[in-house]
């Protein structure tokens, strides 16, 4: 995590700066899809870019957040508010059950004519999230049989995106990162995250379900079955949060195509 910004070479956030490179994408005669992609590192304020972008543009944003497609599972996901959701419309929250499956191969399938719906009503969709492979393979084309991906992919064979894309990365030095971290996981806790695990328990949520293995809901479970203090979660909540970081920047280093913009 050292050095981030310099790994990336990232340069100072400049809101103008992203805003015009958006109207320049809107200006371009390529035939493919076009997208802009917001990613990055949790807590780098991807989501508030999104919606300051989507509401400019008069677009709509599609969630690449592995968690956000479950029901009820709202304060350790950081999903947009109700109000936010009313202001600017939002694809893929919400859509399964605690018990049901996502796989990279399902959100491609499902975000792709969405994309499609939205070019052909004139708008740049704005695809939103931290979880790096749903992103990959969606913007570099890979092919999926049975939900498996195969070795080619768009990308691999031409060299060039699947979308006509503007892809943004948002980044941060590692100790205005791990700031950020702590103090979003204070505010989860702060918003009722232990609550809403114990209505989601109550509810009859399996523990081991896939969506309770996300970060913030397994360590929650831990210190409601007894296992730890609730200090001794929310310390485990913060570690664990920050070497998912460490996994994003990990595989954001593969994608050479991001425009890295510093938030620090």
């Amino acid at each position: 995590m050292r050095n981030i910004v310099k790994d990336f070479d990232a340069e100072k956030f400049d809101l103008t700066k992203i805003i015009n490179q958006i109207k320049s994408l809107g200006l371009s005669t390529s035939p493919k899809e076009k997208l802009v992609v917001i990613l990055g590192a949790t807590a780098t304020g991807k989501s508030t870019l999104a919606l300051q972008a989507a509401k400019f543009f008069d677009t709509e944003i599609i969630s690449a957040d592995s968690m956000s497609v479950y029901k009820n599972f709202n304060v350790g996901t950081a999903k947009p508010s109700d109000i936010e959701r009313a202001e600017v419309k939002h694809y893929l929250i919400d859509i399964l059950e605690p018990h049901e499956k996502f796989s990279v191969a399902e959100f491609v399938r499902m975000a792709t004519p969405i994309i499609a719906d939205l070019n052909r009503a004139g708008k740049i969709p704005i695809i939103a999230g931290g979880t790096g492979l749903y992103i990959q393979a969606l913007i570099e084309g890979y092919k999926f049989g049975d939900g498996v991906k195969s070795r080619e992919s768009f990308f691999a064979q031409t060299g060039e995106l699947n979308y006509n894309a503007l892809v943004i990365g948002l980044t941060a030095a590692r100790q205005e990162l791990y700031k950020r971290i702590d103090e979003r996981t204070e505010k989860m806790l702060d918003a009722g995250l232990v609550k809403e695990v114990e209505n989601l328990l109550e509810q009859g949520v399996n523990p081991n379900a896939q969506a309770m293995l996300g970060i913030g809901y397994k360590e929650v479970v831990e210190y409601l079955q007894g296992k730890c203090t609730l200090d001794e979660a929310v310390s485990k909540v913060k570690q664990a949060t920050r070497n998912f970081a460490k996994r994003q920047l990990t595989w954001y280093r593969r994608m050479k195509y991001i425009e890295w913009y510093s938030i620090s």
